[in-house]
Formats: C-alpha cells, structure tokens, sequence
C-alpha cells in the first residue's frame, strides 16, 4: 500500500500526525499546569487552611477582634496549630499587598520612589521560610533574613531596579503607605524571583510585627506521614479557641479544613485570594478535545485503509488461492499499518514543535520544547502511535482477510467490503467522525457567544473611557487638586472617587434591612462601597439623588442608595427602608435608603451580583481611588494630561491608573483562551474531516467506475448520479447531527451552570455546524462525482 498509494499514504501520515500532535501538545499542557509550587522542598506537605463562611470558601483567616494591632494575638494561631496539632511541624501566616490595592510606595536611599511591587508581608518570618523554598543570589540565608522586624527580602530584579549594579544587602528602603503612613526595611536577602508555575509571587518580602490587614493567609507544614483529612477538626479547634467568636450565634463561619498547596492552582477560586487559578476541568476539557481529534485521524486512517485495500482484493484472492491462510494476510496489512503509525512520530514531534509557541501564546504558559525530546514521551508517543495504527488498521483488515477466494476474485460494481445495501461499519464511522465534528463545532460557537455575551451585556454601568487612578494614596488634598486640574481639560469629562470599580472580589458584609412596616430580614453576605456624588457621574450613573445632592452642593447630606439585588430582597418599597450593618442586633442605628440604582457587574459574572449599599458623598472627608471619564475618543491625549497633572502634584510619586475596561477584561482572560484554543483545533478538526472525506470518496468512486459507466449507458444522467452518490452521504451526516448535537447541548448545559449569570443556550451554533458539515459532505462529494460523471463510458466499460 505504501509504495502502490503514495498519495493516500501521505495523506494517513499526515493526519495521524497532526492527531497525535495535538495529543501530545495536551499531554504537555497538562504536565505543565500540574507542575504548580513544585519547586519548594517540602511542597507535598505544605497545607493551606481555608475557612468556610456564609456559604463561600476563604482564602484568608480572619485575626480575631482584638488581634488587629495586637503583635501578640496576632501570632496566637499559629502558635496553636504548633502546640495543639502533633502533625503540625510548622505554621506560618502572611499577606501579599499590591502596589495599586495597598497603595504602597517603596522610597530607595538616593529618594527615588517606585510603585511597590507586590509586596509579601509576614510576621513568621522564620516559618515562612521553613516552608517555602527560594533560592538565595546574595545576603543571608531566608530564615535568618526575615527573623527580625524591620527586615526585607528583595527578588533580583527588584533589587537591580532599585540598586542598578550596587550591593543591596543593608541598604534602607521606606514604605510609604496611604494616610502618610510609612515604615523602614533594612534589605538582609536578595533571592531569585519566584518562578512562574508559583502561586506566591513577590518582588519585595517584609517581617513585620503586626500584619496590618483584617486577615492573613495560613499555610502548614505537616508531619511526614501525617492524613490532612484527618485533621480538620483538630484546625476548627484551634481556630475557635484563638477567636471564640466564630463560634458566637451570629457568626457565619461554618468550619475549615486543609487544602495541599500543589492543589490550590487547579482548585475553585476562593475569596479574597488573587493568586492565578486554573479550572481543572478545563486540562480534561483540552485532553478531551486532542482525544477526539485524534480519534478522528483514526477513523479517517480506518476508512481510507479500507478503501484502498479493498482494491486489492484480486491480490488478496490470489495469495489465498496459493495458500496465504487468512492470519498471514491480516499480518501483512497490519505490518503496513504499524510501519505507517510509526512513520507518524516524527512528524507529529515537528508539528508539535510548530505549535508549542502558539499553546503558550494562546495560554500565557511556557512549556519548554526540551520537554517534548524527552525519552518518556518518544517512547510513550511511539505507543500511542502504534495502538492508533492497530486500531485503525484492525478493522479493514479482519474485513478482507476473512473474505473467501471466490468473493475477493468475482467482479462486482461495488468496492468489496465497502458498500452495499443498508448500514455497514463504514457507515458508523463516518458518522462518528463527523458527530465528534459536530460536537466541537458546537461547544466551541456556544462558548464563544458565551463569552461575547459575558464581555458586552448590559453592566449597569459604561466603562468605556474610564480610568481608576490608584495613586492618590488617600491624599485628601492631593485628590481636590488632582481633580480641579483634571476638570480644566477638555478631554475630561468627570471625576470621581470611590471603592466601587471592577474588581475580582467584592466585600462580604453581614447586614439588615428593615422594611417600613416593620419586617426585618438578615444577610450574611453583602458589599459595601463608599463614594462620593461625582463617582455617579465618572461611572455614568443617573439618579434623582445624585442630581438632588450636586444641585446642593457640598452641602449635601450623605444619602444611602442601593442596588437592584438589595431592593428584591426588601418586603415592599425599598426606599425608606432602614439599613444597618449590625443585623444580631435590631435596637442598632440604621441609615435609611434614599434609593436604587441598577446592579453593578462589578466582579465577573462566574459569581452572583450581591446585595450592595452605596454611601454617597457631596465632599467625603477621606480621599480613595479617583475615577475619571474622558469624552469619546480623547482617551490618549486625557491620559497624558492626568499625567502632566499629577507630575505637578507630587512629582517624587509615580502615575498610576488602568482603565475599566481592562479590569473588566481580565475577570474573562481564561474563557477568551480556552475558546480561541478550541476554534483552532475544531478548525484542525474540521480540515482534517474533510481531507479525511475528500480522499475516502475520491478513492471510492474510482473504484465505482464501471458501475457508473453501465448507468451512463443506460441513460442516467449526470444530476442523477451525483444524486445517487450524494444521498448515502447525507444520510451519514444526518445521522451525525442526532449523534453529536445533543450531546454539545449536554457538555455546554453543564459548563454554562457554573456561572452565577444564567445564560439560555443559543440554537444557531448547532444550527451553523449540521449547515457546515451537510455543505462539506455535499460539496466533497460532488465534486469527486462530478469528475467520475464526465467519463466517457464506453472507454470505462471497454478497460473493464
């Protein structure tokens, strides 16, 4: 067959190649993302504690009321853990600060400030560095540089942008925070930068001796042996005998338990954790997708195999007439199947080599290409090679070699095993082929309509030409001026300022609300935003209120609006209806709603908007983030005068902004990944399903010939055999759609009810994909027919 079908036989080279490069491009995705934290020493007996709390996980452990500036309740749990829990061999507690979140600007010795990079603070400095592993460029050992407080560990290229060339080790670095506050680090470390497969990233490690934060992350390091399941009891009880009042009555706090720290990349995201996370379901999600590119190749192998020796039936009626015995025969196919598999290998290596650079492109990772050379997975390829041209050369072969002498050698009309009347296997497999074909098609147009859908509904606000500006550092004075001087430019249009931007987690807050009639309904978790009456405005926010309190002027009394979700949950009309942030108590102050204002899609729309109350401002007497809105089109040339202004006002700080928009784009950076990846290997698919089918017909109409030359001369017509070919094809596809489509509408029903947004799954891609394969199948086939047509039937029927 090799050498007889050149043509054919590089087209089976080709896309078994292309199938088992997919595969093996998922086998490195996965590899890769199962690699997260790895790098630490001890990284299989590393936990994090996670609580449970009104329903939602927690990354974050929340100190007790009165540890918030205490040094000593403050190590209380950690300490606990050690002492209470033999399994526990150490504890340690830390938070990351961002630069834009915390506000924080680092103060090198020559006076220069930076943005703060992000920015790990701990107070168990030594535990810390008992359970991480990072390796060491110059200074002290990590446990000796992060002992004491006052202390910093900065990575290289953080202390080459602060230091150039100098020797950081004992330099002074001050941190200024908002509110004027700041605080001096001497540098004792610098270690190399966190590598990217880890989840604790920093630029600049500190050891303090109060987090300054409600909360901290909690990590332990366990015993060699130790069950984690075993123990979240034990950690409840620690927990609750630091801060018994999360056991009080009206606590949501439901429980914690233990999470390994190489799981918490591939688990659920959990509040007030930024850290990145990758959906495991996804890795299977894109195994599965190679699986069925791959299995395509197969069928495609399978049935142009069949096709091409079924013209090799008198040869095989001949080897059966001298004796071949039907094993021998089955032997020799498959010898040439294997050879071709194998043939394979090095081409899917090349190919996939060709689209490592794009799978890290497309999902901002960076697979090492040494790791497709390794022996493992040569060999492991070379496997799944062979057992692919096993399978795929199996069922042509078993098909002819059992055939008898006098059927392989008796003339027929139709291609020997490959027809005739009613469903054969050859049948089934096409279908298949093209019901996976259907299937990818449409999961991949569902998701992309999806993610349009999540990117450009409604959002309750417009954040078209606006920017939040983080570099006010609650500067009262810094913020009026930055304002005045902004609103004199005719490319801005607002300013504002307040907490309620994008972001990809919102405040969870206990609350009441009581209605005027009395009726009094409690909430564990709800969110909470501060701003002032030009916030409305920069946000595009209309409302009586707001036009009510500008029209005062800095008069105005503060007003309390809230949103949409807060309002259904009010028995009758909202507005009048009491507010109050202490729901155990009903004899507490509440602050009357004035209003309501539409939901805002302030956190991606994977998670339920939640009740929210808004505290408006006319003049507040606290600065925060300013939020400005340019006029349309006058983005670029805005952005340049905010920075001109802001140079003026404080020149020793750095500008800092980023539009909405961009916020708003990365809660859907995954989605907009995996749905590009899944258009280009359904399109892969596709290309190879129509290649697949171009040449299996195109092959099986040769070998129809003289049955179409004897229509031809008796009388049929070219539009009556292209009919005839054409109506056992569509029949295939028909059978495909019923085949593939319901189980899309399954996978994407499943998917589409992990999003907090309902969304109805739209029918046109189903529609688009059974359209797409009927004119594949249609138009292949036509044009093979067309060409088989046009002979001249008394030259076909004279070579017969």
């Amino acid at each position: 067959m090799l050498m007889r079908s050149p043509m054919y036989a590089s087209i089976n080279l080709g896309g078994l190649g292309a199938g088992l490069a997919c595969c093996l491009l998922a086998i490195a995705f996965v590899q890769h993302e199962r690699q997260w934290e790895q790098h630490h020493d001890d990284a299989e007996r590393i936990y994090r504690v996670i609580s449970e709390r009104g329903g939602e996980l927690w990354s974050s452990v929340s100190f007790s009321r009165s540890a918030h500036d205490d040094p000593v309740a403050q190590l209380a749990l950690p300490h606990q853990l050690e002492a209470s829990i033999p399994e526990v061999e150490r504890a340690a507690q830390f938070t990351i600060l961002r630069g834009e979140e915390a506000l924080d600007y680092i103060e090198t010795p020559d006076g220069r400030r930076h943005v703060s990079p992000p920015r790990l603070v701990t107070n168990t400095g030594a535990a810390f560095a008992d359970l991480f592993s990072f390796e060491k460029v110059s200074g002290a050992p990590l446990s000796q540089a992060l002992e004491k407080p006052g202390s910093a560990v900065l990575t290289r290229p953080t202390a080459e942008r602060y230091f150039a060339d100098a020797d950081p080790i004992g330099q002074t670095l001050t941190v200024h925070r908002g509110g004027g506050e700041t605080s001096a680090f001497t540098v004792r470390s610098v270690i190399e930068e966190p590598p990217d497969d880890s989840r604790i990233q920093f630029g600049i490690a500190t050891r303090v001796s109060v987090i300054d934060h409600s909360a901290a992350f909690q990590y332990v390091l366990l015993q060699k042996g130790a069950a984690p399941d075993a123990l979240d009891e034990a950690i409840e009880s620690a927990m609750t005998t630091v801060n018994p009042s999360l056991t009080e009555p009206d606590s949501d706090w439901e429980g914690a338990r233990l999470q390994a720290l190489t799981d918490v990349y591939l688990s659920a995201p959990t509040l007030y954790d930024r850290g990145p996370n990758r959906d495991i379901r996804s890795l299977w999600i894109f195994v599965g997708i190679a699986v069925l590119v791959l299995m395509i190749t197969v069928i495609n192998y399978a049935n142009l195999g069949l096709a091409l020796h079924a013209g090799r039936t008198q040869e095989i009626g001949a080897r059966k007439a001298v004796g071949a015995d039907d094993w021998q025969i089955a032997t020799t196919f498959l010898a040439e199947t294997l050879i071709l598999a194998v043939a394979s290998v090095p081409l899917a290596m090349a190919l996939a080599t060709v689209g490592l650079p794009v799978l890290n492109h497309v999902m901002a990772t960076d697979i090492s290409g040494a790791w497709l050379v390794e022996p493992t997975i040569i060999s492991a390829l070379a496997g799944v090679a062979a057992l692919a041209g096993l399978v795929a050369g199996s069922y042509p072969t078993i098909v002819l070699s059992r055939k008898g002498v006098t059927d392989l050698l008796r003339p027929s009309m139709r291609p020997s095993g490959l027809a005739g009347r009613g469903w054969s296997m050859r049948h089934t497999l096409i279908a298949l082929q093209f019901g996976t074909l259907i299937l990818l098609g449409s999961v991949s147009l569902v998701a992309y309509q999806h993610l349009q859908s999540m990117e450009t509904d409604e959002l309750g606000y417009d954040p078209g030409g606006v920017v939040e500006v983080t570099s006010i550092q609650n500067d009262r004075q810094a913020y009026q001026r930055f304002r005045r001087l902004a609103l004199q430019s005719s490319t801005v249009k607002a300013v504002g300022m307040g907490s309620a931007v994008p972001n990809d987690i919102e405040g969870h807050i206990a609350f009441a609300i009581t209605s005027e009639d009395g009726d009094r309904r409690t909430f564990e978790a709800g969110a909470s935003h501060a701003v002032d009456v030009h916030w409305c405005q920069a946000m595009g926010i209309e409302h009586s209120v707001v036009d009510s309190m500008i029209a005062q002027g800095d008069d105005a009394p503060v007003r309390w609006l809230i949103n949409e979700t807060a309002s259904d949950l009010v028995k009758g009309d909202p507005v009048g209806a009491t507010w109050s942030f202490q729901p155990e108590d009903p004899s507490a102050t509440g602050f009357q709603i004035d209003g309501v204002i539409p939901d805002l899609h302030l956190v991606s729309k994977r998670h339920a908007i939640p009740p929210a109350v808004y505290r408006v401002f006319s003049n507040p007497p606290w600065a925060g983030n300013a939020v400005v809105r340019f006029r349309t089109s006058q983005t670029k040339d805005g952005m340049e005068h905010l920075r001109e202004i802001w140079s003026s006002i404080r020149p020793d700080t750095p500008f800092a902004a980023t539009f909405l928009t961009q916020q708003h784009e990365q809660f859907y950076a995954q989605e907009r990944r995996f749905t590009l990846l899944a258009a280009g290997i359904g399109g892969l698919a596709l290309l190879l399903a129509v290649v697949g089918l171009a040449n299996l017909v195109g092959q099986l109409t040769q070998q129809r010939k003289r049955e179409i030359g004897i229509r031809k001369a008796l009388g049929a017509s070219k539009t009556s055999i292209l009919a005839l070919l054409n109506r056992e094809y569509l029949g295939i596809i028909a059978a495909a759609f019923l085949l593939g489509a319901p189980i899309a509408w399954v996978a994407v029903h499943r998917w589409l009810q992990s999003y907090a947004v309902a969304t109805e799954i739209p029918v046109w891609p189903f529609v688009v994909t059974g359209t797409v394969a009927f004119l594949v199948a249609v138009a292949t086939v036509t044009a093979h027919g067309m060409r088989a047509a046009s002979v001249d039937p008394s030259a076909v029927l004279r070579a017969e």
